[in-house]
């Protein structure tokens, strides 16, 4: 008689653990080329006429940017450009750089430019097409110019 007690008593014991969920605050940001080349070499120079806009030789097509963040309220995706130097000091003004997204109109930029605004966290990765393209004036002197751009994913 005993042992079934005791394997009734082990039958129905219970056990209690307590559990949490410690979720962090975050935000990543990744684009599908680490360059963006204009090889004028490769393209029809000098163009038919100026301006003229060149689209990049390296990559062949748009780049995918990709974002993701999990903050409550606004945040703002930003680029910043700073002037494309050649040796010898001479330079391209950011704005001769124009960008899109998602097919939108091609916005210079500038020091600092938004791409992209928004709300809330977003519901997994947001996936987006940039475009860049180069806008010569015809005043530009012979080079090779090297320059970067900064991306942001920041909180409003």
């Amino acid at each position: 008689m005993r042992r079934i007690l005791v394997l009734f008593l082990l039958g129905s014991a219970l056990a209690q653990v307590p559990i949490g969920v410690n979720l962090p605050e975050g935000s990543a940001l990744s684009l599908s080329a680490e360059e963006v080349l204009f090889n004028l070499a490769q393209a029809p120079f000098p163009p038919p006429s100026f301006p003229y806009a060149y689209s990049p030789t390296s990559p062949s097509g748009p780049l995918t940017l990709s974002l993701f963040s999990n903050v409550e309220g606004g945040w703002a995706l930003e680029v910043l450009a700073e002037p494309l130097v050649a040796e010898g000091g001479r330079l391209l003004s950011p704005s001769q750089l124009e960008v899109r997204l998602d097919g939108g109109p091609w916005v210079p930029l500038g020091p600092r430019v938004v791409l992209l605004t928004g709300s809330g966290p977003t519901a997994g990765y947001r996936r987006h097409l940039l475009e860049f393209r180069l806008v010569l004036t015809g005043q530009e002197a012979p080079g090779v110019y090297r320059g970067s751009l900064v991306f942001s994913l920041s909180r409003l």
